[in-house]
């Protein structure tokens, strides 16, 4: 009974004194969007992150690759109910899911590349240089991520000059922006 009381103490002892850095480590791929971006080096921890939603499934690391060779045909889809059918069979309609996760997406990558450059924009107004490749960066993601949705959901400009594309969201939105109708 003594050898495992003083088994236990010495173990309470040394859990309470292990490292306490140990397990508190900065991640590399993104960042507290409460915080506001201080050095260049936090702003290139936010583009990580964004590059990282940019391969997600639901974009270029799955389905979009896909999206377009099952709508020209040069592929079939025998998924059976496993959510890329819709694709291949023209299926958009509200009840299926199968191709909503590129607008949410793409959308949610484009809030966290407004966030970096509304932090940037704050950045540079009180006097801090050094982050045009972070904007840089982030200016090109958000091209590319509205040229992607033009293209998905966009009408074709041969039908109809004026016809309307997609929601050109530029600016961080707070919690009581309304839809543009």
């Amino acid at each position: 009974m003594k050898h495992i009381n003083i088994f236990l103490i010495g173990l309470l002892m040394l859990g309470f004194s292990s490292c306490k850095d140990f397990l508190d480590v900065e991640p590399s791929n993104s960042g507290d969007a409460g915080v506001a971006i201080k050095t260049p080096a936090d702003a290139q921890i936010m583009i990580n992150g964004l590059m990282r939603g940019m391969t997600s499934s639901d974009y270029y690391g799955r389905n979009f690759m896909m999206y377009g060779d099952a709508k020209g045909g040069d592929f079939t889809i025998f998924s059976r109910g496993r959510g890329l059918d819709g694709l291949y069979m023209f299926d958009h309609s509200p009840s299926t899911g199968s191709n909503s996760g590129f607008w949410s997406q793409i959308y949610t990558n484009i809030l966290q590349a407004n966030n970096l450059l509304e932090s940037i924009t704050k950045q540079e107004a009180t006097g801090l240089t050094g982050f045009n490749s972070a904007k840089g960066q982030a200016l090109t993601a958000r091209a590319l991520m509205y040229f992607d949705l033009v293209r998905l959901y966009g009408k074709s400009y041969d039908d109809d000059k004026s016809s309307l594309g997609v929601p050109n969201i530029t600016t961080v939105l707070n919690a009581s922006a309304q839809p543009l109708r």
